[in-house]
């Protein structure tokens, strides 16, 4: 039997009980109910008193969460360029299991290719918080020739709120002010993401 074949047919306690003592994969299963939502807190629980992980068996789980989050940024080093949402939306996975909103763009050429990401803003999404001169400065100084805003919903859904629309319409009156466009705003949600230019293409004059 192959190796991977012989992982998939371990439950989540016996594959954490491959790192972590038995005592401690169950406890942990038994407060977080699932691996994913174990690495998703690893930060919180460095800091519990309660917890009856010692320091070097938490040091395991954030090394594991550590190669995660490589490999994810290693998939968005080869992504040279944008062809469309769904490549907006794989570049920004990462974001998909975020507590909080966090507001990007994402910096192209005139190819369309990426030059680099930036994170403005953590927080909830809000006309007041995403000013355009924050959002814009960094397009300027790198010379891009147009910008793509992204965010994540925590709650899962990628559904665009009213919020989101009034953001991105401000975004667009500011890049043709610019001469920066605003190509896209694109929503990430728990299973996948969906363009705010596809559904309300309005808000561009399509």
């Amino acid at each position: 039997m192959k190796v991977a074949d012989e992982l998939k047919r371990l439950s989540e306690e016996e594959l954490l009980s491959k790192i972590l003592s038995k005592e401690s994969a169950g406890h942990l299963l038994q407060e977080y109910r699932s691996i994913y939502q174990i690495m998703l807190h690893v930060p919180d629980m460095e800091v519990e008193a309660d917890s009856d992980l010692n320091r070097a068996k938490v040091k395991k789980i954030a090394y594991i969460r550590e190669v995660m989050n490589r490999i994810q940024e290693g998939r968005r080093e080869e992504m040279k360029g944008i062809r469309g949402p769904e490549d907006v939306i794989e570049y920004f996975r990462f974001l998909e299991d975020k507590q909080q909103e966090e507001f990007w763009i994402l910096l192209l050429n005139a190819k369309n290719k990426i030059i680099k990401s930036q994170r403005i803003t953590i927080g909830i999404l809000m006309t007041s918080l995403v000013a355009p001169r924050e959002t814009y400065y960094p397009a300027i100084q790198a010379r891009a020739a147009g910008i793509i805003a992204i965010h994540n919903h925590p709650s899962g859904e990628s559904t665009a709120s009213k919020e989101d629309l009034a953001v991105t319409e401000r975004l667009i009156k500011a890049g043709m002010l610019l001469d920066i466009p605003l190509l896209d705003h694109v929503i990430i949600g728990r299973n996948g993401g969906s363009s705010i230019r596809e559904k309300f293409g309005y808000l561009w004059g399509n």
